[in-house]
């Protein structure tokens, strides 16, 4: 970070504490030096055990208004951020469409319903819902189990019916009168331009499309079989014509092959078949296998009549004359607000969801269809420069302690910050942070986005966020580490050290500010 840029953040935080500007008596000031003093001691003991010797740490632990940190070690230092570059992204969407936007999927008619029968098509509207699925329960609440099930590493779906919310719609075109449809089902996806990114959990390419059914992941659960030679158990959901899994798992003493998907073989009316091979060892814990569906649009025209099917709805799939852009509304689904949309992404760390938001923010905010995913991105960067930093800073070679400290500073001081810290993963509680340090006495005080890149060579570990002191005083920081390692084996278990580490961390300075 330049001389510039680093007398910028810390203007951004505020003005000097009382201390600092010597303000408070002698005796005060030496039982705060103390106190740093005791502080430093209880981190360099964690960051200096042996499982560390080789690693590098970064840290800035700020007060919201303070001049000085509570404490630092190499705050310039440029780290790998890995996921904690989520907190950009959902930034940005709070800042863009506010806490409380909400997205609406409609249902619309092209023609007259006469006797029943609607002399067109049933057109479903995308309106960029990234909820449609089992993650909203009928009381409001979110399902955000964790590990996700996206990442391949989950036993079971997502708990809850992935086509709730068109059974919903299916029903509300029922009250309508319509028995029969004689057009086709249609998804207007026109909200934006279809993207396709790659997503780390193995660089999976994904289409980004304006609608989104449970992901826009059919959840393939594999159970070995009783004993060696029997074929696997599979289970699919949502179970839809859209896709036939042909399930050649087979259960085996010791798998050399892992259970993978082979290329779809796509049928004329965009179904299609896809093989399921590998092998799976006997008694071993059932596996869950996301299969990225390869074309959203057609995937939820074919749920949709799935659901529609059910509520009486017969679908003739012809062609009609009706009038498309000639449209009647007769059926509607409102999300929930954006401040729970985010929360699959910040406490989860889906990567399937963050790939979205760019586009989301560019397509609603910015009015732009066509270059949605380039106009969300401007927006990220306004963002970025509106707190003082340069949002180019971080392509120099990774990201500063005092980089996330500046932005998230600028957020907490915005009328959508509590909204944004409820929907970051809370110490020992939820999300990523579950399982951290569940019986510190700073769990579910401290609000943060973790992040973590594995490879066979290196580790990289972070976390950033708040930590609420019992007075309601906001800790602003940024915690990152990145160490050698010699191989996966190896680097799988430094992570996990790592991030208890920092949970570690972050309670010592609890206990030493709150004590």
């Amino acid at each position: 970070m330049t001389r510039h840029s680093r007398r910028t953040v810390l203007g951004l935080i505020g003005a000097a504490p009382a201390v600092a500007a010597g303000l408070l008596p002698a005796g005060a000031t030496a039982r705060a030096s103390t106190r740093d003093d005791v502080l430093a001691a209880r981190i360099a003991e964690i960051t200096t055990r042996p499982e560390f010797a080789e690693s590098s740490w970064g840290m800035r632990f700020q007060v919201l208004g303070g001049a000085e940190p509570v404490h630092a070690v190499n705050p310039e230092q440029r780290f790998v951020a890995a996921s904690t570059v989520k907190v950009f992204i959902g930034g940005s969407a709070f800042a863009a469409l506010g806490a409380g936007h909400r997205f609406r999927t409609t249902v619309h008619r092209t023609g007259p319903v006469i006797r029943g029968v609607l002399r067109g098509h049933l057109v479903l509207v995308a309106g960029g819902d990234l909820l449609l699925g089992p993650r909203t329960r009928p009381d409001g609440s979110l399902a955000l189990p964790y590990p996700d099930h996206s990442y391949g590493n989950a036993t079971e779906p997502v708990p809850g019916d992935p086509l709730r919310q068109l059974r919903h719609l299916a029903r509300q075109t029922a009250r309508r009168g319509i028995r029969r449809v004689e057009g086709r089902v249609v998804v207007d996806a026109s909200l934006f331009r279809q993207g396709t990114e790659e997503i780390a959990n193995g660089f999976t390419p994904i289409p980004v499309s304006p609608i989104m059914l449970n992901d826009n992941i059919v959840d393939v659960v594999v159970t070995p079989g009783a004993r060696p030679g029997d074929p696997a158990v599979s289970r699919v959901s949502p179970e839809t014509a859209y896709v036939r899994v042909v399930n050649e798992v087979v259960t085996v003493t010791t798998p050399t092959r892992s259970p993978a998907f082979g290329p779809p073989t796509p049928g004329p009316d965009g179904t299609h078949t896809v093989r399921l091979s590998g092998e799976v060892a006997v008694g071993a814990t059932p596996v869950l296998l996301p299969y990225y569906v390869p074309d959203p649009v057609r995937f939820a025209e074919v749920a949709f009549a799935k659901t529609l099917h059910e509520e009486g709805i017969e679908v003739a799939n012809r062609s009609s004359t009706s009038d498309v852009a000639h449209r009647v509304r007769v059926a509607e689904h409102v999300s929930p607000p954006l401040a729970d949309q985010v929360k699959v992404m910040l406490k989860l760390s889906s990567n399937v969801h963050t790939v979205y938001f760019p586009y989301l923010v560019g397509a609603i905010a910015g009015a732009d269809p066509v270059t949605a995913e380039a106009t969300g991105e401007r927006y990220q960067r306004a963002l970025i420069e509106q707190a003082g930093l340069d949002p180019d800073d971080p392509a120099n070679g990774g990201h500063t302690p005092d980089f996330f400290v500046g932005f998230l500073s600028h957020l907490a001081r915005q009328p959508y910050f509590t909204a944004y810290r409820e929907a970051l993963p809370i110490l020992g509680r939820d999300g990523t942070l579950a399982d951290v340090v569940p019986d510190s006495p700073a769990a579910g005080r401290v609000f943060a986005k973790t992040g973590t890149g594995v490879s066979r060579t290196r580790v990289h570990k972070a976390m950033t966020g708040y930590l609420v002191l019992p007075d309601g005083t906001l800790v602003v920081f940024a915690e990152f580490m990145n160490q050698p390692v010699t191989s996966h084996t190896e680097a799988m278990l430094v992570q996990q050290r790592a991030g208890t580490a920092q949970g570690e961390i972050v309670t010592a300075v609890y206990e030493t500010l709150a004590g």
